[in-house]
């Protein structure tokens, strides 16, 4: 009879082992399909990347350089080639004109992050060895984009906030403004840039 209630009582202890197990398989077999998709919609490309990619070609860029607020701006001219790359999930932009009277050549990277409603701005050009990176949210396709960031002053050793907007006009035009705003100072603007899709 003891033996009897021994038996039952592992029989039943297993059973109920053997329950929850199971009960919890399934909930980690859930999360990981919640999981997984979770990253599959953090990882497709959606509207904000249809978006980005209606800037894909050639583009004519006609700029403007303010070295004083006061001062008048100076010209330039550049053209531009424009790609959406991994899988279309990132703008990629080359740039080669004048600046200055110098040769100009620079290259960059847009990407919006679905997880975050974050646009990311990467920028490099033969005008200097610093990387720009600005950021924003952004939660329209078409309005405009509004990204902050912080560049070091090699004047003065201290850093300034950066402020660019991007104003899309129409499917073949852009303009793109740079703000600056040094330390204890007034925001200015210091760089306009009107693309226009070359034919």
């Amino acid at each position: 009879m003891m033996i009897t209630k021994k038996i039952l009582t592992m029989a039943f202890l297993l059973t109920v082992a053997l329950t929850a197990f199971g009960a919890a398989a399934q909930e980690d077999a859930s999360d990981q399909q919640a999981g997984m998709e979770a990253w599959m919609a953090a990882a497709t490309p959606g509207p904000f990347h249809e978006f980005l990619a209606q800037k894909e070609g050639s583009w004519n860029i006609a700029g403007k350089m303010w070295m004083a607020p006061d001062a008048p701006p100076m010209d330039s001219q550049s053209t531009g080639q424009a790609e959406m790359i991994l899988g279309g999930r990132y703008l990629q932009e080359t740039m080669e004109g004048e600046n200055m009277g110098m040769p100009f050549e620079g290259m960059g990277v847009t990407g919006y992050d679905n997880s975050t409603g974050m646009v990311t701005s990467v920028w490099y050009d033969n005008m200097g060895t610093a990387t720009t990176v600005l950021m924003g949210p952004y939660e329209e396709p078409g309005t405009p984009m509004e990204l902050f960031g912080d560049m070091l002053d090699p004047v003065t050793g201290q850093q300034m906030t950066v402020r660019t907007l991007s104003t899309f006009i129409s499917h073949d035009e852009s303009l793109f403004e740079y703000f600056a705003t040094p330390p204890g100072g007034d925001e200015v603007k210091v760089m306009e840039l009107r693309y226009t899709r070359a034919p």
